[in-house]
C-alpha cells in the first residue's frame, strides 16, 4: 500500500509519500511547496489569491500521487486554515474543485501528533518536543514515553517575520519585538521553566537551523535525522546571521535560500523558548505531524 499524507501549513504545503510492506514503513517521495499563506490574509480572511495557490498545489500533488501509484490521499491542515475566519469555504472550494477532503486539526491535536511521529526517533525519553511552524508552534513535555504537558502556541517563524518585519531581515528594533512578543506568549506556561536536559526540534524551520549549524561547524555530511548539538550553540547561530554583520544575509542565502526572512525571527523564537527550558542538548528529528497523523488517523484504522 501507499500512503499519500499533505500537511497544508501556513508557510508551506508538504506532501510524503509511504510504501507499506508487511511491517515495514519507507517515505518514498517528499515533496513541498512554500507559497506562505499567511501573506495572503487580510483581516483574518483568506485571498482569493490565496486559496488558488492551495488549489494549484493540491491539484500537482494529487497529480504526483497518481503517477507514483498511491493507493489513499490523506490531507489535513493545521494553522493555516485554524487561525483564518473563511475556513468552511476554503474547504469547501478545495473538496469542489478537487475531491480533496481537508481534515482541519486542532493545536492540541498537533502537538500530540507532533510526539506520535517524532517520539519513536529519539535516543532520550524524557524532555521536549518543539514544532514551530510557519504559523503556530506547539511544545510538548514528555517522561518515560508519555506526554506530561502540551501546548499550541498562536506563532510561528512567518507569523513573525508578517507582523514585525518590513524588509527582508529583521532590524535590531524589529529583533527586540519579536524577543518581547515570544516572552509574553511564554509566560503563563508554567511546566516550561527548567523543564528538560533534552529538547527535540522539528519542522522547516528547525531544519534549517540545523544546515546552518552544519555548516559553520563543518558537519555537512552528517544527518539531519538525529543531528545533534549544544544549545549554547544558538547564541552563535543567531550572531553569525546578523544581517548588519559581514557575511550573514550571504551565509543564509548559501545555506536555506527560500528561508531568508523566516530564519532569523524562527532563532529568535526558539533560543526563547530553549533558555526558559534550561536544555542543554538539541536533537533534530525529520518526523513529525505528518508521520504522527499517517500513525493515527491511516495505519491504526
Amino acid at each position: 500500500m501507499k500512503y499519500a499524507v499533505v500537511d497544508l501549513g501556513s508557510n508551506s504545503i508538504r506532501m510524503s509519500i509511504y510504501d507499506q510492506t508487511n511491517d515495514n514503513l519507507n517515505c518514498i517521495l517528499s515533496q513541498k511547496e512554500l507559497i506562505g499563506i499567511i501573506a495572503y490574509e487580510k483581516h483574518g480572511i483568506l485571498a482569493e489569491n490565496g486559496i488558488i495557490r492551495i488549489l494549484e498545489t493540491l491539484k500537482s500533488f494529487l497529480n504526483t500521487s497518481k503517477i507514483i501509484g498511491s493507493d489513499l490521499f490523506f490531507c489535513f491542515a493545521t494553522a493555516s486554515l485554524r487561525n483564518i475566519k473563511n475556513t468552511e469555504e476554503v474547504i469547501k472550494r478545495v473538496k469542489s474543485e478537487t475531491g480533496v477532503e481537508i481534515n482541519l486539526i486542532s493545536g492540541q491535536d498537533e502537538a500530540r501528533l507532533d510526539f506520535l511521529g517524532a517520539y519513536g526517533c529519539l535516543n532520550f525519553n524524557d524532555g521536549l518536543i518543539i514544532d514551530m511552524g510557519g504559523g503556530s508552534t506547539e511544545i510538548i513535555r514528555f517522561e518515560n514515553g508519555a506526554i506530561l504537558n502540551l501546548i499550541s502556541l498562536p506563532f510561528g517563524s512567518l507569523y513573525l517575520y508578517e507582523k514585525y518585519v518590513n524588509e527582508i531581515t529583521p532590524d535590531k528594533k524589529e529583533i527586540n519585538l519579536i524577543k518581547s512578543f515570544v516572552a509574553k506568549q511564554l509566560v503563563d506556561i508554567e511546566w516550561l521553566p527548567n523543564s528538560c536536559n533534552n529538547v527535540c526540534l522539528i519542522g522547516g524551520t528547525a531544519r534549517a537551523i540545523a544546515r546552518l549549524h552544519q555548516e559553520l561547524f563543518s558537519r555537512q555530511k552528517e544527518n539531519l535525522q538525529g543531528y545533534t548539538f549544544d544549545t549554547k550553540d544558538i547564541k552563535l547561530l543567531i550572531n553569525a546571521v546578523d544581517p548588519s554583520e559581514n557575511g550573514g544575509i550571504k551565509l543564509m542565502i548559501r545555506v536555506s535560500p527560500e528561508r531568508l526572512h523566516t530564519i532569523i525571527p524562527g532563532l529568535i523564537a526558539f533560543s526563547k523558548i530553549l533558555k526558559l527550558s534550561g536544555c542543554k542538548t538539541i536533537t533534530i528529528s525529520k518526523n513529525g505531524v505528518r508521520e504522527g497523523y499517517l500513525e493515527e488517523h491511516v495505519l491504526n484504522k
